[in-house]
């Protein structure tokens, strides 16, 4: 008999619903400023959209800012708040599409659609001073997380730093330890429980810690971009959670919240999906160094 292979199971997965998913979809699992929800102008409250979504998550990360909510220098002031001298601004893209009526070669009018894109810079309002941060999701009143005994075991045999606190959710590669919000913060959203969202950002964030130069030394990918890098590394991480989460059996099925993620940093790469072949590649590399670790402790 054939020996199951999870880590194509779960790919083949997410690449048939990645054409049904809308970026736009995802939820982000945990309340607070840093849940990485998707990036929103405060001042219009509309959403960013496209290849802005990555761009901004990227600057969110690197940067560590808490908020999501971005907005222009002009905005700011119009808001009563000013961006702090020094301040380096984040770029974003605005596609407008001109309708303009000219005379084609038959002496006919009609309509001709000129795309326009034009470029602005945004600053995070962690940037900015005289802005309130009252916009944060309230936490929830009780801890909605289940401690799962054998992916507890699994993720302390790794040997990892896991650290709880604060509002975001990273693996410092500098001090080479991982960050998660309390489990309090957690909460259920339209496709997992806390628990099961508690659980994937562990596993996410485990999978980067995997990449460090003393472990799989993985450069984030031979890309041309800082931007490419990030992205790809973020689809191994994505891919390494939901192959953890369904080999430690905290799903039954691979979610569609992972689709729905890998969406907007496959924007980043230019929408191509041989990305995911290559990012689960190195995901599976990723997750057989963490079994290694176990020890029979697993």
């Amino acid at each position: 008999m054939a020996k199951r292979d999870i880590y194509q199971e779960v790919t083949d997965k997410i690449v048939r619903v990645l054409d049904r998913v809308s970026p736009n979809d995802w939820q982000p699992p945990f309340a607070g400023l840093a849940a990485q929800g998707l990036p929103l102008n405060p001042i219009t409250n509309h959403r960013y959209q496209g290849i802005n979504i990555p761009s901004l998550w990227f600057d969110q990360q690197d940067k560590r800012f808490a908020s999501n909510q971005w907005a222009s220098f002009n905005q700011w002031k119009d808001k009563g708040a000013a961006v702090r001298k020094g301040e380096k601004g984040s770029p974003i893209i605005f596609y407008k599409t001109l309708t303009r009526e000219e005379e084609n070669d038959s002496g006919e009018r009609q309509d001709i659609q000129i795309p326009m894109m034009r470029f602005y810079t945004v600053f995070n309002a962690d940037q900015v001073e005289g802005y309130d941060h009252h916009e944060s999701a309230p936490a929830n009143e009780t801890d909605l997380v289940t401690r799962i005994e054998n992916a507890d075991v699994f993720c302390k045999a790794t040997g990892a730093d896991i650290r709880h606190g604060g509002a975001g959710a990273y693996y410092d590669r500098r001090g080479d330890f991982i960050n998660l919000p309390e489990t309090i913060h957690f909460r259920e959203t339209s496709t997992a429980s806390a628990t099961e969202n508690y659980y994937a950002t562990l596993l996410h964030e485990l999978t980067h810690w995997t990449g460090a130069p003393h472990r799989l030394h993985r450069d984030k990918a031979k890309t041309k971009s800082e931007r490419d890098k990030y992205a790809f590394e973020e689809l191994i991480a994505e891919l390494g959670a939901a192959f953890l989460c369904a080999e430690l059996g905290i799903t039954q099925t691979p979610r569609e919240d992972h689709a729905h993620y890998l969406k907007n940093w496959l924007q980043a790469l230019k929408g191509d999906k041989k990305y995911i072949f290559k990012a689960a590649a190195q995901a599976a590399k990723a997750s057989d160094y963490l079994r290694e670790l176990q020890g029979g402790a697993a």
